[in-house]
């Protein structure tokens, strides 16, 4: 998942096609720049990034340790400006980043140092201290946010693709039963099972064996159907509690869980002077709808490279002011986790930190599901 130390980030660029057509890679061409022009550049987003306010050359001369004057920087700013890498807002004598700006010095990122000790500790904490995937998942989208004071997006993997690897019906009461469904996944489904009025111990341990040889292994979202078989051809005397079983399992087992979202951070958006009202509005009400931020994040997430996009490069519109940095994880399908923030973040902080917790994530999920 990391990069050598002397090479630049890999990081891919995603552009929806058409309705219905996958997406594919951008490849946009940028004109080459010397290198005291990728310095001024530099300078600019790194300042921009650190105090928000547009960059003047005086202060590029000093960031950047430029022996040369303010006038030539100037030189070097008005060619940056006619490529679309920075613009000038309002009638500021300074210079802020555009989105194609930040997307070359993205590009030009070489790897950062590993996170510090103690916010290295704090991931491997509280992401060793989960119970099970469902609660490493929810400590994931809570550390990603402290890290990065950003919004934290983590996706569980797809529930479709889960198969059973445990089914137990447990006794609960003269009429009812607890039906646990363990997927390997790590996903823990439990249905209430309303027994006939005549069923004992004995029907309870004949069907777990039913269940244990004819429906453990199957897919999630084929349980219903399966149990449905195993009506039509159960004994007399199992049917009705094999039908009890089926009815429980009626919800939609793969349905619950397909855009299982963890969110986190959102406190961060609202006390961002980036975005204007609108913007910030139309950002929140979207981290609403879980399903667009899990179709969202997995397109990004389509191989195993970091991923950054950044303003336009968006395909939900709402989001055009934002920057999305992602990595997918694996447990038998693929997962994803990431930031979401304004196009104004720290991107080498914020990549840096992304890494960390997906190894980590990765590490811990590798640890339970053994």
């Amino acid at each position: 998942m990391t990069a050598s130390e002397d090479q630049p980030l890999q990081l891919t660029v995603r552009v929806p096609s058409g309705p219905g057509e996958a997406d594919v890679v951008a490849e946009e061409p940028t004109a080459p720049l010397d290198d005291r022009k990728l310095v001024v550049l530099r300078a600019i987003v790194t300042e921009y990034i650190a105090h928000g306010e547009p960059v003047g050359s005086k202060r590029v001369v000093e960031a950047a340790g430029l022996d040369v004057s303010p006038a030539t920087v100037r030189n070097e700013m008005g060619a940056l400006e006619e490529l679309g890498l920075i613009e000038q807002p309002h009638t500021s004598a300074g210079r802020v980043p555009t989105d194609r700006g930040y997307r070359r010095f993205v590009d030009d990122l070489r790897t950062g140092a590993p996170l510090d000790d103690p916010r290295r500790e704090l991931v491997e904490e509280l992401l060793g201290s989960a119970h099970d995937v469902e609660d490493l998942l929810a400590k994931t989208s809570s550390v990603l946010s402290q890290l990065t004071r950003l919004v934290s997006l983590v996706i569980a993997p797809a529930i479709d693709a889960a198969r059973l690897k445990l089914v137990e019906l447990v006794s609960l009461t003269p009429g009812s039963a607890l039906l646990l469904l363990v997927a390997d996944t790590g996903r823990v489904d439990k249905r209430l099972v309303e027994l006939p009025a005549a069923t004992t111990e004995a029907d309870l341990d004949r069907v777990r064996v039913v269940l244990g040889e004819h429906v453990r292994g199957h897919r999630l979202g084929e349980v219903h159907t399966v149990l449905g078989e195993l009506v039509e051809g159960a004994p007399a005397d199992l049917r009705e509690v094999l039908v009890a079983v089926r009815d429980a399992t009626a919800g939609g087992l793969a349905d619950d869980g397909l855009h299982h979202v963890f969110v986190g951070g959102q406190a961060a958006l609202v006390g961002e002077e980036t975005f204007e009202r609108d913007q910030l509005s139309r950002v929140l009400q979207l981290l609403e709808e879980r399903a667009t931020l899990a179709r969202l994040l997995a397109d990004a997430t389509a191989d195993d490279d970091a991923v950054v996009r950044i303003g336009n490069e968006n395909q939900v519109e709402d989001l055009h002011a934002t920057s999305l940095v992602a990595q997918r994880y694996q447990l038998v399908t693929a997962g994803s986790l990431g930031v979401l923030g304004p196009t104004r973040m720290d991107y080498a902080r914020v990549l840096t930190a992304v890494r960390a917790v997906a190894d980590q994530l990765q590490e811990t999920l590798t640890d339970l599901s053994s």
